[in-house]
């Protein structure tokens, strides 16, 4: 009597409960919904963004798919790019040269997809309980997936997704790992720094915050070696490879972008922190105030993995600080963080005790969902920038089609724009002015700052008397459209002017050896470069 007693109470309890996790479940399924509705409204806010950049690589891909090798030009081993993984998936998939954005497009779109199923199996591995799963599934997706930073680079032709997507991969399972490191996991782990890595080279520097907290936390050199080997017996034969092909223990690129004092580094550093974490989602300060409620409030929650995760997110903030930040629209430096702020903010709701005082499935995503929206209205130059074309890209496109049209095979161009104008014209060689893809202009250690376009990160250097004297056929100066040789455009803040430019602007040989040249592709662009006599 006293057992179906006990039964009839039980069984209220048990339907309250059933009940409240159907709710629960409905609640997660139309939050998702909500997400993918805003994902897909920001897709479509930058759907016709394209950076220039990326043809920079789709060039390297197109000569590395037609035999010469991954070179800028032929017969020129100048690796003038950043992401070895990315370069190698594009040059599989072939990429139109009448139309290669989709390709380069369709890797970021893969990795954002790859974003959304981690998530999901990463939530339920590492959760017992619905609620937890669907609570950190939420949290996770409604920061990243409505991303803009995430969103536009996605569209953007770059490696930034991938990158973020092999960023979050090895951090998320390291700090998972942490404390239960066995030898299979370690090699999982180490693969996917190495993929990182091989993705963009500052990836070391989360390498090596874990390697320290492995060695700290394990307190065995054995299991900090065996993490290094893994990332080593897959980084290192790609290491080797391109030291011997390129000649160089460091990136073009890294040359090139070196050579700016370092308090103007360090000011244009913190001015990209301070603006990313003035614009919505504003989801620095949501990390932040997170950390600092586990840190007071929840001492049980200061696992080994929220101290990485925390190290980890300073070292790489500080490390963007360094670099004086990114001159490129929708804060793309930032975008690689975004997991790791995320892992912050989710880390404090990671807690059920107690079945019956569980916290509301719906208040935190539904938060991050509305303070998503605002990215929407936000008037921050570097956001509103990515919502549409890149103007060095969209008039690059018709400025190289018109060069590939109009002057003999294996021409030599100077130009500024590397990107656009060098892809669509694939018969001529060039000359990056501004040196990511030129050894001699790279490396070149004193210059002057003579113009305002100087400032921006990888715009700094130039040489116009090493332009002048391999006698191009074609300079184009200025911007992709090009512009007048005018020594006072040095103080023009509306022009596009670098160094290279203003040089060649004081040198008279070069007005006596070039002349002007100006001609109507379009009704919207006008071509002006000089060309030799």
């Amino acid at each position: 009597m006293a057992i179906d007693c006990n039964r009839k109470l039980s069984e209220p309890s048990e339907k309250r409960l059933t009940e409240s996790q159907s709710a629960s479940l409905a609640i997660g399924v139309a939050l998702l919904i909500v997400i993918a509705t805003v994902s897909y409204m920001g897709f479509r806010t930058h759907r016709s963004f394209f950076h220039d950049d990326a043809y920079i690589t789709l060039r390297y891909a197109q000569h590395w798919q037609a035999g010469i090798g991954p070179v800028w030009n032929q017969d020129e081993r100048v690796e003038g790019y950043t992401s070895f993984l990315h370069l190698a998936l594009l040059s599989l998939i072939q990429p139109s040269e009448d139309s290669p954005e989709p390709s380069a497009r369709l890797i970021s779109l893969i990795a954002y997809g790859g974003i959304w199923i981690f998530l999901l199996i990463y939530s339920w591995r590492r959760h017992r309980t619905r609620h937890l799963r669907l609570s950190q599934l939420l949290i996770l997706l409604s920061t990243l997936a409505t991303s803009f930073p995430i969103v536009a680079w996605t569209l953007g032709g770059l490696e930034t997704t991938l990158y973020t997507l092999l960023v979050m991969c090895s951090i998320y399972l390291f700090a998972d790992y942490s404390i239960r490191l066995n030898a299979s996991r370690i090699f999982i782990v180490g693969l996917i720094f190495a993929l990182a890595m091989m993705t963009r080279p500052e990836a070391a520097i989360f390498v090596v915050v874990s390697v320290l907290t492995c060695l700290l936390v394990t307190k065995s050199p054995k299991t900090t070696l065996l993490l290094i080997l893994s990332v080593a017996v897959f980084y290192v034969p790609y290491f080797l490879w391109r030291w011997n092909y390129y000649g160089e223990l460091l990136p073009n690129t890294y040359h090139a972008k070196l050579g700016t004092p370092m308090i103007k580094r360090l000011q244009d550093g913190f001015y990209y922190l301070h603006t990313y974490a003035r614009s919505a989602p504003w989801l620095t300060l949501l990390a932040i105030a997170c950390w600092l409620h586990t840190l007071i409030m929840q001492k049980s929650h200061r696992t080994t993995a929220w101290k990485y995760m925390t190290a980890i997110c300073i070292t790489g903030s500080l490390y963007i600080v360094w670099t004086g930040g990114d001159h490129m629209p929708a804060y793309r430096f930032w975008a690689p963080m975004t997991p790791l702020f995320a892992w912050l903010v989710a880390h404090p709701f990671m807690q059920d005790k107690n079945p019956n005082h569980r916290r509301p499935l719906w208040i935190m995503p539904t938060v991050l969902i509305v303070v998503s929206v605002f990215q929407f209205t936000s008037v921050d130059q570097s956001i509103v920038n990515a919502r549409r074309p890149d103007p060095a890209g969209a008039v690059g496109k018709q400025v190289g089609r018109y060069l590939e049209a109009n002057f003999p095979k294996g021409s030599l161009v100077a130009t500024n724009s590397a990107g656009a104008v060098a892809f669509f014209a694939p018969s001529l060689r060039f000359i990056d002015m501004l040196g990511l893809n030129d050894k001699q202009i790279a490396r070149r250690s004193e210059f002057p700052w003579l113009t305002h376009w100087q400032q921006f990160p990888g715009h700094a250097k130039g040489d116009g008397e090493y332009v002048l004297g391999r006698q191009p056929d074609v300079i184009i100066l200025g911007p992709a459209e090009g512009t007048i040789a005018d020594s006072a455009n040095q103080s023009k803040t509306d022009l596009v002017w670098f160094l290279s430019d203003q040089e060649l602007a004081q040198n008279q040989q070069f007005h006596q050896q070039y002349e002007l040249q100006t001609v109507r592709i379009n009704d919207t662009v006008l071509l002006t470069y000089y060309q030799r006599k």
